[in-house]
């Protein structure tokens, strides 16, 4: 992905040295900062930046660079090419913002070539006890993303991921669907269907949790290819979910696949009869691949996924994930 040239104006040399050095520790991929210390630098920037950060320009004459001010107050109305982002927020939802606004060429995905290059997919699924796959996947991920680029991505219904987040964006995993379907999408697009939480991207969960089962393999090729070339992750992590045509397929290509239940009980039957189907596709090195993983008992209540998520983490089980996982990064 071609970095976007972001110009920076902020009088306020803290604020603004903060915010630059956030940039540069957290979306260097992404971002190429160019820094102005004075007004009549800003007279002619054509071909020199994509878009404009600032929070003191009272006015912005330049119609062919968007403008992102920021402000203390509620942002008020965006002008034409002008738009407003609260100042005390996280930063991650300022860079959201000016990604939104920049990248929106159209391209045809069928024409950008073969897969995702270096990017790994690993998937999280569940036989008898799901309601602990998408704190295990945001925990995994949330241990991956301590060393790598990664995206968590839900397609399992109800998971407990948007009661996580806890917010209303206006696109999501069905956005992503959409421009997978069509072979047709936008920089901008893709990053208005992403948000981030601490280092870990993730997208938006659907809304309308019919839709997932309309998944088929060419649709999620698509996406995987869309999403490993364009946004230039390290790791995919598939929380997976309903079974939709192209489930196997999926597996197959994932370098690692977390199993996650309890032992005993009607979940050992269940896995034996997954394991026999497995085998009768002709995927013993999918079977190979499968790591059990035993959540751990919760003895405390815990009022929250995210908490559960952060008690994981750091607790003995996290410890337990990130031995697993220390050979991934070097894998594929």
């Amino acid at each position: 992905m071609k970095k976007i040239r972001l110009g920076i104006y902020i009088e306020d040399s803290e604020y603004g040295d903060r915010l630059t050095c956030y940039f540069m520790n957290h979306y260097k991929v992404q971002l190429e900062i160019h820094m102005y210390t004075m007004k009549e630098q800003l007279e002619h920037l054509e071909g020199e930046i994509d878009i404009m950060l600032s929070s003191e320009l009272d006015q912005w004459n330049n119609k062919y660079i968007p403008l992102i001010q920021i402000v203390e107050e509620t942002p008020i109305e965006s002008e034409e090419g002008i738009y407003f982002v609260e100042k005390y927020q996280e930063v991650n939802r300022i860079v959201e913002e000016i990604l939104k606004h920049v990248g929106g060429e159209v391209r045809d995905l069928k024409s950008e070539g073969s897969l995702i290059g270096q990017t790994r997919l690993i998937s999280v699924y569940s036989l008898a006890d799901n309601q602990y796959q998408m704190p295990f996947a945001m925990t995994l991920s949330s241990i991956l993303s301590e060393n790598e680029k990664v995206l968590l991505m839900d397609f399992q219904e109800n998971s407990g991921l948007s009661r996580m987040l806890e917010q209303s964006v206006e696109h999501n995993l069905d956005e992503l669907l959409v421009m997978a379907e069509s072979g047709r999408y936008s920089t901008n697009r893709i990053n208005s269907c992403i948000g981030r939480k601490h280092k870990l991207d993730y997208v938006y969960p659907i809304e309308n949790t019919e839709c997932l089962c309309e998944i088929n393999t060419v649709i999620c090729n698509n996406l995987l290819q869309m999403l490993g070339k364009e946004m230039h992750y390290d790791c995919i992590v598939l929380n997976m979910g309903t079974r939709f045509k192209g489930f196997f397929d999926i597996l197959d290509r994932c370098s690692d696949i977390y199993l996650v239940q309890k032992k005993g009980g009607i979940s050992q039957w269940r896995e034996y009869e997954f394991t026999e189907e497995l085998m009768e596709r002709g995927l013993s090195n999918v079977v190979e691949r499968i790591k059990l993983i035993e959540p751990p008992v919760i003895t405390t209540p815990v009022s929250t996924c995210d908490k559960l998520v952060e008690l994981w983490k750091w607790n003995e089980f996290g410890d337990v994930i990130r031995n697993m996982t220390r050979g991934i990064s070097c894998a594929g």
